[in-house]
């Protein structure tokens, strides 16, 4: 999976880089107003005292099953992850100012959820060969269809279901963030950029069991509430389309965040409540969390 997201990765970049060629040498490529400072040395990207309006958003589905997949992922053959669905899907709305050259500082509202449906087993019936087994049991050897099908139901015996669940999270929260872009070699429509964002978040997760037929059973319905904090730094291209617009790709590539986890599920004995608080730190590019977007700038009266 890790080597999908990566070439998935790849390909965006290369395209977004291939567009900006073909953009930068078409017809309009002198309608964006860029010019070179003498006295910085530098390109300015986008100037000090616009504003930015921006969505971005995300969307990613998996399926670790069915025909397509075989029996799905497995570990060592013996721990099968297998029919496992995953749908993710982000949109975050923006405002921001630029307090100096190529420097915003802006809010973010974000929402993001997944769903997510699971079949754990551990095949331990392949561990065994039940072929000795069953000629000491007096099963014909002639009668092979017979030694097959106790060998099958055997192995069944010994092939434990873990867990079957159904999951779906919703999040919502705010973020203030810092973004410096970084003109591209001196080019006035292409850049990089580098974000840091300071965040709030509250989720509600539902999870409930999923039974051998694959139905949801709704009685068994488990609710988590999510509440987190953190330090989020992203790296990202922008590709500018006219002088008062922009697409963007943005890509998490480490962070900070402390969570309070306080969960409710009904027993036969009643509700029970549990609570965790959990710290993370992650150090890797998330691919799962790339968000594009688009951009609006608007001048300031005193740059008109």
């Amino acid at each position: 999976m890790g080597k999908l997201f990566f070439k998935t990765a790849s390909l965006a970049i290369a395209g977004l880089f291939a567009f900006a060629s073909l953009y930068a040498q078409g017809p309009i490529k002198n309608t964006l107003n860029r010019f070179t400072d003498p006295d910085k040395g530098r390109t300015v990207f986008i100037g000090k005292g616009h504003y930015a309006l921006g969505i971005s958003g995300g969307y990613h589905s998996f399926n670790a099953g069915g025909d397509a997949a075989g029996e799905g992922y497995s570990i060592l053959s013996l721990l099968n992850i297998g029919n496992g669905k995953l749908t993710m899907y982000e949109a975050t709305p923006s405002f921001s100012y630029f307090v100096a050259d190529d420097l915003s500082l802006g809010v973010r509202l974000d929402y993001d959820g997944y769903m997510v449906d699971t079949d754990l087993r551990a095949n331990l019936g392949e561990l065994f060969d039940f072929s000795g087994l069953i000629e000491m049991v007096g099963t014909s050897a002639e009668d092979e269809e017979n030694a097959q099908e106790l060998e099958d139901e055997l192995k069944d015996m010994l092939n434990l279901r873990i867990s079957g669940r159904h999951m779906v999270r919703n999040s919502w929260g705010t973020s203030l963030a810092l973004r410096k872009y970084l003109s591209f070699f001196g080019s006035q429509s292409f850049a990089v950029f580098g974000e840091a964002r300071l965040y709030g978040k509250y989720g509600r997760v539902n999870s409930c069991p999923i039974d051998k037929m694959g139905n949801y059973n709704l009685d068994r319905m488990r609710t988590s509430d999510i509440y987190s904090a953190g330090l989020k730094f992203c790296g990202g291209l922008c590709l500018r389309l006219r002088d008062n617009s922009a697409l963007t790709v943005s890509v998490p590539i480490m962070g900070a965040s402390y969570s309070y986890t306080r969960q409710h599920k009904e027993t036969k004995s009643g509700p029970n409540n549990a609570h965790m608080s959990q710290f993370n730190i992650t150090r890797d590019v998330d691919f799962l969390s790339v968000q594009v977007g688009y951009t609006h700038y608007i001048k300031s009266k005193k740059l008109r």
